[in-house]
């Protein structure tokens, strides 16, 4: 299963209200997006004897946004180097070196910058993050706890933690963490797909279904949503029903080519050759190889059967 992405992480971006001239300019730069000419004025303003931490942090975000990250994690090293206590700067440097996969160092920067804000709540994540991604469970699972404690109102890190007892095959915690997950949370449909993944798994099919149609009702553009319902009424022994929603979806997406693919093969099955030739058509029409294999099983099917009739 895909794995939803709620792990991203951006940088703070610092305005001082009543900064000198040329760091005032180059932050009005920054914020329409003119990059290059904002980084010249920071440098300017360095040079010229303005705030050098500001100069530097700003120096950093404008290289991150620019897509330069090591040059940013140069800036970014020289602000907490100047001012060292410095929380964003130390978190901005965690968030590049988290951009570049140097894990590790991600750690040790975030870690520095929750000595100085202990209960950030962003610097928390992005440090529950790193733990996860470098399979240490237990020390993401005491970070995400953590975060639960201080936030009860988001989702994100019961679905971390979730995700985790997932991993670890222990379906039953990761089930429950999700119940315990705060109703009509932002991420409330990608708990009924998780739910759903995790039901399955388990072989509880009626539960599984009921929470891939909870998540499809909630969204009713998900195609994919749709042909998951249909595969799992198919492998259920529901085979009627798998039509009925395949023929009822092609009507909402008519080009879906892998939903008429599986309605012509549940129609080959039942032995309705007109209705699958339909199917397979559609499919063939919006460039599925398995609409044209489709059909050319119905011509051999029909071929065979003249010939039967000509024998006899």
């Amino acid at each position: 299963m895909y794995k939803y992405s709620f792990w991203h992480f951006f940088i703070f971006f610092l305005t001082l209200e009543a900064s000198a001239g040329l760091i005032d300019q180059a932050n009005d730069l920054y914020e329409k997006g003119k990059l290059p000419e904002a980084i010249a004025l920071y440098k300017k303003a360095y040079f010229s004897g303005e705030n050098p931490a500001i100069c530097y942090f700003n120096l950093g975000n404008a290289y991150f946004q620019l897509d330069s990250v090591s040059k940013s994690i140069v800036y970014y090293q020289a602000t907490v180097s100047s001012a060292p206590d410095f929380f964003r700067g130390h978190l901005n440097l965690a968030i590049s070196y988290y951009s570049l996969e140097d894990l590790g160092r991600c750690v040790a920067s975030v870690k520095r910058a929750l000595e100085i804000e202990p209960e950030n709540e962003k610097a928390l994540l992005l440090l529950g993050t790193c733990y996860r991604r470098l399979k240490a469970n237990s020390e993401a699972i005491i970070i995400f706890e953590h975060l639960v404690r201080l936030n009860p109102q988001k989702d994100e890190p019961y679905i971390a933690i979730a995700e985790i007892y997932k991993d670890l095959l222990d379906n039953d915690e990761a089930l429950k963490w999700l119940s315990k997950c705060p109703e009509s949370g932002k991420n409330e449909n990608y708990v009924n797909l998780l739910k759903a993944e995790i039901y399955e798994e388990s072989q509880n099919m009626e539960k599984a279904l009921f929470y891939l149609t909870t998540a499809f009702n909630k969204n009713r553009n998900d195609k994919w949503l749709l042909y998951r319902i249909v595969s799992l009424h198919l492998g259920m022994g529901n085979d009627l029903v798998a039509l009925q929603q395949a023929a009822s979806g092609l009507e909402q997406f008519p080009d879906f080519a892998e939903l008429a693919v599986l309605a012509g093969e549940i129609c080959f099955k039942k032995q309705k050759y007109e209705e699958a030739k339909r199917f397979f058509t559609i499919a063939k029409l919006n460039g599925s190889a398995s609409g044209e294999r489709g059909l050319q099983n119905l011509r051999e099917i029909h071929l065979n059967t003249n010939e039967h009739a000509l024998t006899h």
